[in-house]
Parts: structure tokens; sequence; C-alpha cells
């Protein structure tokens, strides 16, 4: 029990003796573990029966490890990458003249049902979750591209531009009001999960040029473990995401300027 009075009801847990972290008993008997503040008071956030987020988990696991298409409807064809969800590019087009950016805002979409799933987070702290969001995905990106060289933003097209246009899908930050009430801890048993995918397009033309896509699943942490989880945590978790996609676009970059262009891929008729 910690000493601050703050204490965590999980179904019959124990903190783990060597790190402190706290973990479920998961018998089948297990209620759903809450949070309690000082005085007892149940909190608004509650994680569901470890059934019915196993279930969820493994829906939306399935849904992220389906193989992508190797030739989109666009005529992009799917090319070897280390991602889950897959890079994409126009066989035909070249990308060596490639050397400045314009990045447009992230598109961000949560989801389904989220705001009724979080009737805590008002109106304001939604458009303050966007506009975060928004925020770190540019920081992350500048950081991968033009702290990292040899990248430069551009403000206008041109020959030499790449004009990037990202979204982020399925956003979904389980304990969005995590430590906002004083005396109070939120713990959680997996990150903040998302899908985020951007489509790269020719400056002057607007030609989709590429594609590349990225999962973070909902899944949980190792070990049944919880974590604690705030508006600090949440924007790492986040963090994380951004920076793991803009490294894997500046890495379909470098392939593609090595490669010679192909001629145009065909989609076979349905």
């Amino acid at each position: 029990m910690p000493s601050n009075g703050i204490s965590v009801v999980s179904s019959g847990g124990l903190p783990d003796p060597g790190t402190g972290a706290w973990r479920p008993n998961l018998a089948p008997a297990a209620s759903p573990f809450r949070r309690l503040s000082g005085s007892g008071k149940l909190c608004a956030m509650r994680i569901h029966a470890p059934a019915l987020i196993l279930g969820l988990v493994l829906a939306a696991g399935c849904a992220a490890d389906r193989p992508p298409e190797e030739i989109t409807a666009d005529g992009l064809v799917r090319v070897p990458s280390r991602s889950a969800g897959g890079v994409y590019r126009a066989p035909e087009a070249s990308f060596l003249q490639y050397r400045r950016i314009i990045l447009e805002p992230p598109s961000i979409g949560f989801i389904k049902d989220w705001r009724e799933k979080h009737p805590e987070v008002s109106d304001a702290e939604f458009a303050r979750i966007r506009a975060e969001s928004v925020h770190l995905f540019r920081d992350e990106f500048s950081r991968e591209f033009v702290k990292r060289g040899p990248y430069t933003f551009a403000d206008d097209p041109a020959a030499d531009v790449l004009l990037v246009i990202p979204a982020i899908e399925d956003l979904d930050i389980v304990a969005p009001d995590g430590g906002v009430e004083a005396g109070t801890r939120t713990y959680t048993n997996g990150p903040v999960s998302m899908k985020v995918t951007g489509d790269l397009r020719d400056s002057l033309t607007g030609k989709v040029v590429g594609r590349v896509t990225m999962f973070q699943p909902a899944e949980r942490y190792g070990f049944n473990e919880l974590r604690i989880a705030n508006r600090v945590t949440n924007a790492h978790e986040q963090r994380d995401v951004f920076s793991r996609w803009s490294r894997l676009v500046r890495e379909a970059l470098n392939v593609a300027k090595a490669e010679r262009p192909r001629p145009p891929a065909t989609v076979a008729p349905q």
C-alpha cells in the first residue's frame, strides 16, 4: 500500500517485489480494477474486466496484422519495409530531386465513440489534446528530417519539394485525465494506440508518389504490468510512435533514391 494514502484496487493484485510494478490477479473471478482517491471516492475512469480487454486487444491485433494489398487502387506498389502496415511507392516516380519538404498539419481521428467513453473530457480539453498531438508530430518529424538533415522545410511548391500529408487515425488515449485530479494516480495496462499514415506528393503536380503506414496496436504491457498514466506519459507514448513513423519515412526515401524508377503498375480488374 502506498504510504501517501493513495490506493489502487485491482483484482487482488500485489506489487512486484523486484520492480514495485503493480500486477493484477488474473483469476477467473477477478473484478475490474479501479483507482481510488485518498478519501476512498471512486473516480470516473475504469479499466474493464480482463476478459473484455483481451477480446478488444485480440480484435485490434487481428485488424492490424492483416497483410496490406500489394498494389493500391491509385497504383502504388508495396515495397519491403519493417513496418506492420507498409511502404508504397509509385514505381515510375523518381525521388532524387527531393531535398526540401512541406509538412501539412496531421489530421487527428480518434477511435469510434472515444468522446462518449470519456465524458470527463471537456471540449476545451479535447481541443488541447488534438493541438498537442499536432505539435508533438511536427516536433518529432522535424527532429528526424531537419535536425538530423539533410532536408529543410519549404514554404512554397518547387521541383525539389516533397509534400507530406499525414493522418493520425484510431487514436486511443486510455487515460486522458490521468494525474489531473489532485491526490489520485491512474494506472493502465497498455500504451496509447493509433494508426499513422501519410501521403507523399510531388508539390508541383500533386501526384501521389508514395505512402507510409504504421500501426501501434492496442496491446498490453508485458507481464500484465500496470503503469502510471498522465499527460506526460501520454505525450511520451505519442512521441515514440511519431518518431518511429518519421524514421520509417526517411528510410523509405533513402531506399527510393537508391533505386531506378520502373514502369507504372497496373491494377488487376476485379
